[in-house]
């Protein structure tokens, strides 16, 4: 059972460290270009140029820390199967950090069209609910976590 479970967990990471280098690959060619003008030149806006390059930029930060701690949070859970802990302590702050870094995402991700030369600013659902979808789980977690460490120390 316990092998069956890493081994589709070693899956899923691959799977997930693919998709996340292809759309961080993408994103830093489309960063690059707002700033060079090729494949996506962005359209300046006088007195806004800080604002809309700071979009772009923590955009591609947010995303590049989204799918870094995604990915560090798969391989913790391996490690964690491997040496028998279900829930590792180190994936409570994974996960914390993780929302904090899918809301920069969200948000810089929802107001890319301002870099395009759109004047306006966004802010839908999604940058509230998938944090905050993150963060009970991280609490949810941290119980899980306090629970299993109780259960291991019972006799």
């Amino acid at each position: 059972m316990k092998k069956n479970s890493t081994k589709s967990l070693k899956w899923l990471t691959g799977v997930a460290a693919f998709f996340s280098l292809i759309a961080t690959a993408r994103m830093a060619v489309q960063t690059v270009g707002f700033f060079y003008g090729r494949p996506y030149p962005a359209v300046w806006i006088d007195g806004l140029e800080v604002f809309q390059g700071s979009i772009a930029i923590f955009r591609l930060l947010g995303g590049i820390a989204l799918f870094g701690l995604l990915i560090a949070f798969l391989l913790n859970s391996i490690k964690g199967f491997n040496s028998g802990v279900l829930f590792p302590q180190k994936n409570i702050s994974i996960l914390f950090c993780t929302a904090a870094a899918s809301f920069v995402f969200l948000l810089c991700n929802t107001n890319i069209d301002l870099v395009l030369g759109k004047r306006v600013l966004q802010l839908g659902i999604q940058e509230i609910l998938v944090p905050t979808i993150i963060c009970a789980f991280a609490i949810m977690y941290k119980v899980a976590h306090k629970v299993s460490e109780e259960n291991s120390l019972t006799i």
